[in-house]
């Protein structure tokens, strides 16, 4: 298998960040509607949630599923590569 080049390896990173930012998009649009649906109609929710925790919440999964769709597009694009070998 020939080496890597650099221009490859620019690509494969653009469309890994490409697709962790789809994938956390995804999920910040589906998780704030989840959370201020709860934070509406649960009363549990209501009463103990706030502006802050409703954030926080909703950031925290939007920077995990960036992570998660990120190192799941880095295996599916070097399945098969041992490692990036500079020329």
């Amino acid at each position: 298998m020939p080496p890597i080049t650099q221009e490859q390896k620019n690509q494969d990173v653009q469309d890994i960040i490409q697709d962790g930012f789809k994938g956390a998009a995804t999920t910040c649009a589906l998780t704030s509607l989840v959370v201020f649906a709860s934070a509406r109609y649960c009363p549990w929710a209501k009463k103990n949630i706030n502006y802050a925790g409703k954030t926080f919440i909703i950031s925290a999964l939007t920077a995990a599923s960036f992570a998660f769709n990120a190192e799941q597009s880095i295996t599916k694009k070097h399945r098969g590569h041992e490692k990036w070998d500079s020329p």
